[in-house]
C-alpha cells in the first residue's frame, strides 16, 4: 500500500503529539521539522439497528518518537473497547475482492461509580489497553470541556495552543445531537514507521454513524487523506447521494457476507448479526474540510407527517439530521418537540433540495412542514431499507447498578404508575434501590400478568423477561404500525356518542360504557395521543372508535 506523506490528524480524530501540540481538533507540526507520514486509513463501521462495532486501523511514520492523543465522539457510552486485529481489514479486503471479481461489476463513482472531572465533564472509563492508554469522558457543558481538555493535555506533557472556534463549533454540533461520549487515546510510538494495533469500539446506536466531521474541522483540514470504510449493514444503503459534497468518493458495489466469511473478519462483527449482510465499500481521497458532517443513516422511522407542536423520537432524529446538515440556527439541543427552531431548520432543507421537494408542487419557498414529499426524499437520502427492529426501548434485563436511557424510561412509567416513593427524585438512568423498589411495587400492581405466569407473589425488583414483555406487549397494542397516533378503540357496543368513554392513563383508549374500564399501563407514549390530534371517541355504526 502506498504511502501518502501528509501532516495529518488519524482517521476520525484530533491528534497531539509531545512535537506537536493540541489545535482544533487537528495537529500542528511542532518544531516544523517533525512531520507525520500516514497511509490509507481504514474502517469497519457494522450496525445491526441497535448496536454498533468500529474498528478503525492506521500506521504512521515520523522521524522522532512521539506522543499521539487521538479523540473520537460516540452517540453512547461505549460498552466495550479493545485490541482488535490487522488480519480484519485483510480478510474483508480479500473477501470482498473475490466476489467483486466474480460478478466483475467495477466500482462507481458518487457525487457525493463514576470519578467527576471538571464540572460539565464525567470521566466514565479509563484504563490500559496495549499501546492504548483509553480514556471515555461524557460531556455535559462545552466550556467546562474545552478548558477540561486543555488540562488533559497538559497533564499528558503535551504543549497546549488556544482551541479554535471552527473546533469549538464541530464539539458544540455533537452536543446538540446528543454525541455526548468523547474517548481520548494515548499512544507512544517510536521514530520511524509503525503499525498502531487497531482499536475496537461497541455502543448502543440506534442509527448507522460514523465520525468523521471531527476531523473536518481541525485546522489542518486542507491536508489530504486516502481513506476506506467498510459499511456493513443487514441491509443495503438506500441512496449513497448522501454523500455528494465528496465529489472523489466512490461507493463500491454492496456485497453479500454468509455469518462464516464475517467471523472470518471479526467475530466481535458477526456476533452483531444472526445472518447474513450486506458490505459496502466506500473510497475518498482528498481534503479532510470536504468532511462537514458525519456519515448517519437511520431506518426508515418516519411513518407520519410532522409539524408544529409535534413530539417524539421521530422529531428528535429529524432534529439531528438537521442539525448534522448545519442547517440548525441555535443553540438549543435537538429535544423531540417540533417549534420554530426545527420549522426554519426543516424550510432550509426543503429549499436546499427544492428540485425534488418543492419543484413537484410548483412551490418556491419551503413551508417547514414535514409531509410525504419531504419524508420521502429524507428517507431516500439518509435511510436505511429497513424499518426500525422494535418500538419498545428495552432489549435487554435491567437491574441493580445499571445505567442507560432504557432504565430512564422505564424510570419515567414507574413515576407516571405512582409507584414511585420519592417525588424528589427524577428519572436518571441509574438503576438504583429507589428503581428496584418502584419496580416491585409495579410488578406487584400487574401481578396477573407479570408475576402469577411464573408462580410468583412478590415483586422482585428485576427487569426481566416476564416485566419486559408485558410493557412491550401494551407498548404494540397502543401502536400500530399503519396509525399517526398512540392509543386504539375496543369497537364496543354503542346506540350514541354518549355511550362511549375515553380511558387509559394517557386518555388513549375508545371505549363502550357498557364494558369494564380499560386499565393501561402508564408508557410515555413514542407518538401523539388521538386527542391531541384531534381525534374524538364516537360511536360509528354502533361501535365505539376514534375518529376525526
Amino acid at each position: 500500500m502506498s504511502k501518502i506523506n501528509f501532516l495529518v490528524v488519524l482517521l476520525f480524530f484530533a491528534l497531539v503529539l509531545p512535537s506537536f501540540v493540541f489545535a482544533d481538533g487537528g495537529m500542528m507540526v511542532w518544531p516544523p521539522k517533525v512531520e507525520l507520514n500516514q497511509s490509507a486509513q481504514n474502517a469497519i463501521v457494522a450496525w445491526n439497528g441497535q448496536e454498533e462495532i468500529i474498528i478503525l486501523s492506521n500506521d504512521v511514520e515520523s522521524d522522532e518518537s512521539v506522543t499521539a492523543l487521538r479523540m473520537v465522539p460516540l452517540p453512547s457510552n461505549p460498552s466495550d473497547i479493545k485490541e482488535g486485529d490487522f488480519e480484519s481489514f485483510e480478510k474483508i479486503t480479500e473477501i470482498i475482492n473475490e466476489k467483486i471479481e466474480k460478478i466483475q461489476t467495477p466500482g462507481y463513482g458518487r457525487e457525493g461509580d463514576n470519578k467527576t472531572g471538571a464540572a460539565g465533564v464525567e470521566i466514565v472509563f479509563h484504563e490500559k489497553i496495549g499501546a492504548h492508554d483509553v480514556t471515555v469522558v461524557k460531556v455535559n457543558d462545552l466550556d467546562y470541556f474545552l478548558d477540561w481538555t486543555k488540562d488533559f493535555a497538559e497533564g499528558k506533557g503535551l504543549e497546549v495552543k488556544e482551541i479554535s472556534m471552527k473546533f469549538r463549533n464541530g464539539i458544540s454540533n455533537y452536543l446538540k445531537r446528543d454525541i455526548k461520549h468523547f474517548v481520548f487515546d494515548v499512544i507512544d510510538t517510536k521514530e520511524g514507521e509503525e503499525s498502531i494495533k487497531p482499536l475496537i469500539y461497541k455502543f448502543d446506536s440506534d442509527y448507522l454513524y460514523y465520525p468523521i466531521l471531527i476531523s473536518g474541522v481541525s485546522e489542518i483540514s486542507e491536508s489530504r487523506a486516502n481513506i476506506q470504510v467498510f459499511l456493513i449493514t443487514e441491509d443495503e444503503i438506500l441512496n449513497e447521494r448522501y454523500w455528494r459534497p465528496y465529489q472523489k468518493g466512490y461507493f463500491r458495489y454492496p456485497v453479500e457476507f454468509s455469518q462464516k466469511e464475517l467471523q472470518e473478519v471479526s467475530e466481535d462483527v458477526a456476533g452483531l448479526f444472526d445472518s447474513k449482510v450486506k458490505v459496502t465499500s466506500f473510497d475518498y481521497y482528498g481534503s479532510l474540510n470536504q468532511f462537514t458532517k458525519d456519515l448517519i443513516f437511520y431506518p426508515q422511522i418516519w411513518q407520519r407527517n410532522l409539524g408544529k407542536g409535534s413530539f417524539g423520537d421521530d422529531v428528535k432524529a429529524l432534529q439531528k439530521i438537521l442539525i448534522n446538515e448545519g442547517l440548525w440556527d441555535a443553540k438549543v439541543e435537538a429535544t423531540g418537540y417540533f417549534g420554530r427552531v426545527t420549522k426554519n431548520a426543516l424550510v432550509k432543507f426543503q429549499e436546499m433540495n427544492e428540485l425534488r421537494i418543492l419543484k413537484p408542487f410548483d412551490l418556491e419557498k419551503g413551508t417547514g412542514y414535514f409531509g410525504a414529499k419531504t419524508r420521502e426524499v429524507l428517507q431516500q437520502s439518509i435511510s436505511l431499507a429497513i424499518k426500525s427492529k422494535t418500538i419498545s426501548p428495552w432489549n435487554k434485563n435491567l437491574y441493580l447498578g445499571m445505567r442507560g436511557d432504557d432504565v430512564k424510561e422505564l424510570q419515567k412509567i414507574l413515576i407516571a404508575e405512582k409507584v414511585w416513593q420519592m417525588p424528589d427524585v427524577k428519572a436518571a438512568g441509574y438503576f438504583g434501590k429507589i428503581t428496584k423498589s418502584a419496580l416491585a411495587g409495579f410488578q406487584e400492581k400487574y401481578a396477573k400478568e407479570i408475576l402469577e405466569p411464573v408462580g410468583l407473589k412478590k415483586g422482585t425488583g428485576y427487569f426481566g423477561p416476564s416485566t419486559r414483555a408485558f410493557l412491550e406487549k401494551h407498548i404494540k397494542q397502543a401502536t400500530k404500525e399503519d396509525q399517526e397516533y398512540y392509543g386504539f378503540s375496543t369497537n364496543g357496543f354503542c346506540e350514541t356518542d354518549g355511550d362511549c368513554l375515553i380511558s387509559g392513563c394517557n386518555g388513549e383508549i375508545c371505549q363502550s360504557k357498557t364494558e369494564d374500564t380499560m386499565v393501561s399501563i402508564c408508557i410515555v407514549p413514542l407518538r401523539p395521543t388521538p386527542k391531541q390530534l384531534g381525534y374524538d371517541c364516537k360511536c360509528l355504526e354502533g361501535e365505539c372508535k376514534w375518529s376525526k
